[in-house]
């Protein structure tokens, strides 16, 4: 598998830092459809875009959410 490969399959980790749970998403479609439904958080996958782009992190209640190549 070449970098540009795991570059696209890995892209978003979610770190619930009250149980350390991780989870290694590829989209920030998946990751707001993952926060909605596990955890009650609502946040659009746009503004996950925007703001990870931005700040190079979200850290929303315990969920900390890092683009993983930024």
């Amino acid at each position: 598998m070449s970098i540009e490969e795991i570059n696209k399959k890995y892209k978003y980790i979610l770190l619930n830092t009250i149980t350390d749970e991780c989870e290694i998403l590829s989209s920030d479609r998946l990751v707001s459809k993952n926060l909605k439904e596990k955890y009650g958080i609502e946040l659009s996958h746009m503004y996950i875009r925007r703001h990870v782009y931005d700040e190079s992190y979200i850290l929303k209640e315990y969920i900390l959410i890092k683009d993983i190549w930024r």
